[in-house]
């Protein structure tokens, strides 16, 4: 074959790529395209509904972060109303509740703790990390959602704010940000079916148990004097799931969602004793930092009770005698 024959091929070949290439990335970008237009619709329908209100909880969690002003207790609440009420929870380490953007990518990592089991009653589950396993509240039958532990579980009260965050996500520029990255067209269907699973199934649960909610409770991890201890060999331990292992300091802050009142702010010491009852004892050490964890949270939950306890009224002085009383009888 004479030379300009190879060079031909191979013109028309890269020609053909080339334009094979055109085609292909315009067909993704009008994907692209269509799925954000459909975000964008649905944050300028749902948006206002649930964004003021995370802003709202966001703020008094960078309050309670600042410089400690002392303790607060308001008599407007009790431990039995705290018990009956529908609440929202999220506890992260103090150092990251410094801005928006801190608190969030920290709430993927709360859960629900020995706090929330010594502190607040839960009809909907008793086991929330028993249950047909999911990676979305999608993979789970009406009326259930995907929770903390990635099992089908009813909404729990309090509820995590974590779910909240997770379901506010594809409303996020960070979502968009990532779609748009997307580079090929089994991704950006993936984003379409998780934009629609979640707007069909979290957000509208995040919305009504949001707006039902009638106070919002806090805890802030301080770090301990020590610094975090070392991590268990062959575990999964996070360091804020270290953190609450040994005693440390925390912040308690609780708000009613209604009036927008603290009603309480506390800062006690995460320190409890768990002893074990009967014969069978265990020593594995992941299970023992487990019950530690779950001793040092519910050390604070009785503090709070400690505190929202009615006092003791001071009994009456006793009035001076009477002259007849003196007296005694005639």
């Amino acid at each position: 074959m004479a030379p300009q024959f190879w060079l031909w091929a191979l013109v028309l070949v890269g020609g053909f790529f080339v334009v094979y290439w055109r085609v292909v990335q315009g067909a993704l970008e009008s994907e692209k395209n269509r799925v954000m237009a459909k975000q964008r619709a649905i944050a300028q329908t749902l948006g206002p509904r649930i964004l003021p209100f995370r802003d709202k909880l966001e703020g008094w969690v960078q309050e309670l972060a600042k410089p400690w002003p002392g303790p607060t207790v308001s008599q407007a609440v009790s431990v039995a109303d705290l018990a009956k009420s529908p609440g929202v929870y999220l506890r992260i380490r103090m150092k990251n509740a410094g801005t928006p953007q801190a608190i969030r990518e920290a709430a993927a990592r709360s859960l629900r703790d020995g706090f929330t089991s010594c502190l607040f009653v839960d009809r909907a589950s008793k086991d929330v990390a028993q249950g047909p396993a999911c990676k979305t509240s999608g993979d789970c039958k009406s009326g259930d959602l995907c929770n903390e532990w990635n099992v089908c579980k009813p909404p729990s009260s309090p509820y995590n704010l974590r779910l909240a965050y997770r379901a506010m996500r594809v409303l996020s520029t960070e979502w968009t940000d990532e779609l748009h990255q997307a580079g090929s067209d089994l991704a950006v269907a993936g984003y379409d079916r998780d934009l629609d699973g979640v707007v069909k199934t979290d957000v509208p649960v995040a919305i009504d148990l949001l707006q039902r909610a009638k106070f919002f409770a806090v805890v802030l991890d301080e770090e301990p004097k020590g610094g975090l201890p070392k991590a268990l060999p062959d575990s999964s331990e996070t360091e804020e799931e270290r953190l609450q292992r040994v005693p440390h300091m925390a912040r308690i802050g609780i708000w009613s969602l209604e009036s927008g009142e603290q009603l309480v702010r506390l800062r006690a010491e995460a320190a409890g004793k768990f002893v074990p009852v009967g014969k069978a004892i265990v020593n594995e050490p992941t299970t023992q930092a487990a019950q530690q964890r779950q001793a040092n949270s519910c050390a604070l939950a009785l503090e709070v009770k400690h505190a929202l306890a009615p006092k003791p009224s001071e009994p009456p002085a006793p009035s001076a005698p009477t002259p007849d009383a003196e007296s005694g009888p005639r």
